[in-house]
């Protein structure tokens, strides 16, 4: 991609908004007028114009999980009819080009998947060149985690896809419970870099990846559907012709949200826009954010292109550095300081340790190790749900305290009531850091800082008032004793030596602590 400098980007930028302003019918005229013989100028804009119409809504769920979406007239649909041996059961979901049903090969006994034209494009030839394209693109590859085309059919005049029936619910929808795991996340992002080579290897570019068009299947792996925008790179195929004269320079076809810059400029684009969109798409599932989300689709397509997003560590410390520097990469806004292959790609995702632990065999392509290792975040996570039962747990030997206090009733009372306002205070802490790591992991840096004082100071108060405890009735009831004893010694040893080393482990040295590293600036 050309670079754009600074002043180009605020020309190109001025003149997009001052498009926008004119109705529809007099932006050729505009733009002929303002553009003059830059036709390089004028096409970016026309670009940006078309990205931005395509972008209402512009991190949108895929059709298939809104079913009221552009409903078709119930006239037009094939449920329950029969296309040769495929008896048609339900309808699946539709998007603006294409209608999928699940229906039965009566011939193999099997579930499969139909993508058909959507009613009002059955007659357009092209449609119906860019549906017998993506059967064609799709059937040329052959990958565990990419749905496979089983066969292109013709009945009636119209063209129907028919492959793989895949079980399970997209990205998009899993990112809705939150970030992946590490492992689990690590694992997915190998199998996509995967599947994206084997079809990079063949010349394929994929060029509508996002979270809608990866389906999570039953047995934990995951399928990359849709390849309806594919198209070759430097093939001399009749495809390929097919392919240009479909996607001509100028015209933006994919999701803008998760497109490269030079896919939105309109320019010439190969495998590297499809590494770009896997970069945005890494990002979103580790840190539940898009990097490049803005308050409209303008502001979205205006910051793929000039800005750059916000750290990955500062929303989610306990991802390995490694991955921030994948992301890093994918998302340079040149496309030539992205991978020179996307074998790279899959190179420096597998020298990433945790990326094969503690995941589903489905996937992962080498075999499991004999102890999958817990990340050090578990165990962080361990020590603090474990800490605060402990803390609720002590509540029953002091009010034994209460009751057998050689001091009087009135000190066993004021002893014990303290102890409930500690452990309240620390307990409930603990566990809200465990609960904020799991479900709001970018906040939890934030919330370390805030509450581990508090912490702290709950700490030191429980050993104390088990010691006082602990005297307060060692003339009369010695197992009491010993055990409040041993449990203040215990957690005064867990906070002084066991807490901060998997704090360590989980978020680093207190130096280049990434949570630390957040704070330096503000």
């Amino acid at each position: 991609m050309r670079d754009v400098n600074p002043e180009r980007w605020q020309q190109l930028r001025e003149l997009f908004y001052r498009a926008l302003e004119q109705d529809p019918a007099d932006r050729p005229a505009f733009l002929d007028k303002e553009c003059g013989q830059d036709t390089e100028l004028r096409r970016e804009v026309e670009s940006l114009l078309a990205s931005h119409e395509g972008a209402d809504d512009f991190l949108e769920q895929p059709a298939c999980e809104i079913p009221e979406l552009r409903e078709s007239n119930p006239d037009t649909s094939l449920v329950g009819t029969r296309l040769g041996p495929y008896a048609v059961k339900e309808k699946l979901g539709q998007g603006g080009m294409g209608v999928v049903y699940l229906a039965e090969d009566t011939r193999l006994g099997r579930l499969v998947a139909i993508k058909a034209l959507a009613p009002q494009h059955t007659s357009d030839e092209e449609h119906r060149e860019r549906l017998k394209r993506e059967a064609r693109v799709a059937a040329t590859l052959s990958h565990a985690a990419i749905a496979t085309i089983y066969a292109l059919e013709e009945y009636g005049g119209n063209y129907y896809i028919i492959s793989e029936y895949v079980r399970g619910r997209t990205l998009h929808r899993e990112m809705a419970a939150g970030p992946l795991s590490p492992a689990t996340l690590l694992a997915t992002a190998l199998q996509i870099a995967q599947a994206l080579s084997v079809a990079h290897q063949q010349g394929i570019i994929h060029r509508d990846l996002k979270p809608e068009n990866i389906i999570r299947t039953e047995n934990g792996g995951i399928k990359i559907l849709d390849f309806g925008l594919a198209r070759y790179q430097n093939a001399r195929t009749r495809d390929s012709m097919i392919s240009t004269r479909l996607t001509k320079a100028g015209l933006f076809l994919g999701t803008p949200a998760y497109a490269s810059p030079e896919q939105l400029l309109g320019q010439e684009v190969d495998f590297r826009t499809d590494l770009f969109s896997f970069g945005v798409m890494l990002y979103e599932i580790a840190s539940g954010k898009h990097p490049f989300e803005s308050s409209d689709s303008i502001a979205t397509i205006a910051r793929i292109l000039e800005s750059e997003p916000i750290d990955l560590s500062r929303l989610r410390p306990m991802l390995p550095a490694a991955l921030e520097e994948v992301v890093r990469r994918c998302l340079q806004k040149s496309p030539a300081q992205r991978y020179a292959d996307t074998g790279e790609l899959v190179s420096a995702l597998e020298r990433i340790p945790v990326a094969n632990a503690a995941v589903p065999a489905a996937m992962r392509n080498q075999e499991a190790p004999e102890a999958p290792v817990k990340h050090p975040l578990w165990w962080w996570q361990f020590h603090q749900a474990a800490v605060g039962l402990l803390y609720y747990a002590m509540l029953l030997p002091m009010w034994k305290v209460k009751a057998w206090t050689a001091w009087g009733a009135g000190w066993g009372a004021l002893l014990f009531f303290a102890t409930v306002a500690v452990v309240a205070l620390g307990a409930n802490l603990r566990f809200h850091l465990w609960f904020t790591s799991a479900s709001y992991p970018g906040e939890l840096a934030a919330q370390r800082k805030s509450v581990t004082p508090w912490i702290r100071c709950a700490d030191v108060l429980f050993v104390l008032l088990l010691l006082i405890g602990s005297l307060a009735i060692h003339s009369r009831h010695q197992v009491y004793t010993t055990l409040l004893i041993a449990v203040a010694i215990g957690s005064l040893g867990a906070f002084l030596l066991i807490e901060p080393t998997t704090t360590r482990a989980a978020f680093g040295g207190e130096e280049n602590s990434p949570i630390r590293n957040s704070y330096k600036d503000r």
